[in-house]
């Protein structure tokens, strides 16, 4: 069975483990619920911290996974609840 060449690359770099798909899956297991979303919009609508800057997810419950997942699916998001007025 042929490797290929970038599995075979890696396979000689000191260090090297490949865990790539689990990695991937912790991340698709993170849930994003209304709530977090709102969270997260709340932080970012005060204008007080860059959303990538640590201490504005430390304003927040939500863990460090809940907020990349925000962060790369911001629009989805944001089309689905960013609209809603809660008050």
């Amino acid at each position: 069975m042929r490797r290929k060449s970038y599995e075979r690359n890696r396979s000689f770099m000191p260090g090297f483990k490949h865990k790539p798909l689990k990695k991937m899956r912790k991340n698709m297991a993170v849930q994003i619920t209304k709530e977090d979303f709102l969270e997260f919009k709340e932080v970012q609508m005060s204008g007080d911290y860059n959303m990538f800057d640590p201490r504005a997810r430390e304003m927040t419950s939500l863990s460090k996974d809940q907020w990349l997942r925000i962060m790369k699916e911001y629009s989805k998001l944001d089309e689905a609840w960013g609209n809603d007025e809660e008050e």
